[in-house]
């Protein structure tokens, strides 16, 4: 069985739920050929990938997936690179609010995906999972752990992914603009076994 390294975030912000972190949570601990590692990661720059890194040296993972939170959309989108800047918008949960920096100086401008993306997408869309395509993972820290994981992986068997997940119903004031849990989880499991 192959082992999966599967990450979501804390709350941040204004928020005091995370879906990225109750939707790994709440995933089963084998989906399809995945024996699953789950791991909760602060948001926080660079304290994240730390321990990310850490864990992943314990671990030994095939695929690492990292989700992250996204307000702005009602489907999952599984995101084809991740840029070398910080343009943070928001703080993180210890006050850093870096703009327009590189994450590593010198590194590659950005690193795409290595596992089969735009594949996947279109599998998962066929099937009728509320999956799309996302060209970059932003300028915070969902950015940010995706960049330092691709780079540090870059040269490894170790494919990573990263995919976004919407709010929960409960975080909003129209459900519209949300997707329950039980399908956020059903569209995750999906992804896992296209991996």
């Amino acid at each position: 069985m192959k082992s999966l390294l599967i990450t979501g975030f804390d709350p941040f912000a204004h928020y005091i739920v995370n879906p990225s972190w109750k939707a790994v949570k709440a995933l089963p601990d084998i989906v399809g050929d995945y024996q699953l590692y789950k791991l909760m990661l602060p948001n926080i720059f660079d304290l994240e990938a730390k321990i990310l890194l850490e864990e992943a040296g314990r671990v030994k993972p095939d695929v690492i997936l990292l989700c992250g939170m996204n307000s702005g959309s009602t489907r999952l989108q599984l995101n084809l690179a991740a840029l070398n800047i910080r343009d943070a918008f928001l703080e993180d949960n210890l006050g850093h609010r870096p703009w327009g920096v590189p994450i590593r100086e010198g590194a590659p401008d950005a690193y795409f995906a290595t596992i089969p993306v735009h594949n996947m997408v279109r599998t998962l869309r066929a099937k009728h999972y509320p999956v799309d395509l996302a060209l970059s993972s932003g300028g915070f820290v969902c950015n940010d752990i995706f960049y330092l994981t691709l780079h540090a992986f870059h040269d490894t068997d170790t494919k990573v992914g990263f995919v976004h997940v919407p709010l929960l119903p409960e975080m909003v004031m129209d459900e519209n603009m949300a997707l329950p849990l039980e399908k956020t989880v059903e569209a995750l499991q999906a992804i896992i076994k296209e991996l």
